[in-house]
């Protein structure tokens, strides 16, 4: 493997890590986003890659996207339908493509008369979608959904073993992908009259962004400086 090739490969990672730094900053204020994290694999295994190409195998790709899973802090906001997730677990919404999951509690009434979303994903209770009335409702920490002083339903909580396998689905959606169901529920309270924050911090991602871009820039220097030693050579080569 030449240096071109090599520093194109980090050149290339670079963009792909600024791409992510972005989307964070982007939605640094987007309740429940979860941060996405740009993952290389070591130079060393992406040789051996290299090796298991040349004997016909795959070798995959350089480069890929996680995400980091874990919860933002809660804000309180002092309204009734918005509720946040304090603990492990998702709500579990019904979509147009299907079932779905979200850490995003920003709930409403809509013209159907159900609990759901921002986005207009009806909110799946432990019976089913939550129906309710125009009636003022409260929201207790177990899910359940009080109305005139009776219980209309209980909001559905769903825990993953490996939530790092959910597949995001944008509008911080979730799709089950590879993850695993557990086999206990969650044991998470709900917080009503809060919101959780992105996992996003600003500063840090500000500081990636500042490394990425120096570390841009020093490549760009190498393949300049190695394209320079390359036409001295031809010259030199040139001259007998």
């Amino acid at each position: 493997m030449d240096v071109l090739t090599i520093a194109s490969m980090a050149l290339q990672g670079d963009l792909q890590r600024m791409d992510v730094i972005s989307q964070n900053l982007a939605n640094a204020s987007t309740t429940g986003y979860k941060r996405q994290i740009h993952v290389q694999r070591p130079f060393g295994s992406f040789l051996q890659g290299e090796e298991a190409v040349n004997r016909g195998a795959n070798a995959g790709d350089a480069h890929r996207m996680a995400r980091d899973m874990r919860a933002g802090a809660l804000r309180a906001t002092g309204v009734a339908l918005d509720v946040a997730i304090d603990g492990d677990g998702y709500f579990e919404v019904m979509t147009d493509k299907g079932v779905a999951y979200t850490r995003q509690g920003q709930l409403r009434i809509d013209a159907r008369g159900r609990l759901a979303t921002a986005q207009g994903a009806a909110l799946m209770g432990k019976g089913g979608e939550l129906s309710v009335t125009n009636a003022p409702l409260t929201i207790q920490d177990n899910g359940d959904v009080l109305q005139d002083g009776r219980v209309v339903g209980q909001i559905k909580l769903q825990r993953f073993d490996n939530p790092s396998a959910l597949v995001s689905l944008g509008d911080g959606l979730f799709h089950q992908g590879g993850a695993r169901v557990a086999d206990k529920p969650a044991a998470a309270k709900l917080r009503a009259g809060y919101l959780e924050n992105a996992n996003v911090n600003s500063t840090q991602e500000m500081i990636h962004m500042m490394e990425t871009l120096r570390h841009f820039e020093a490549l760009q220097k190498t393949v300049q400086g190695y394209d320079s030693v390359l036409q001295r050579t031809m010259q030199k080569l040139g001259e007998f």
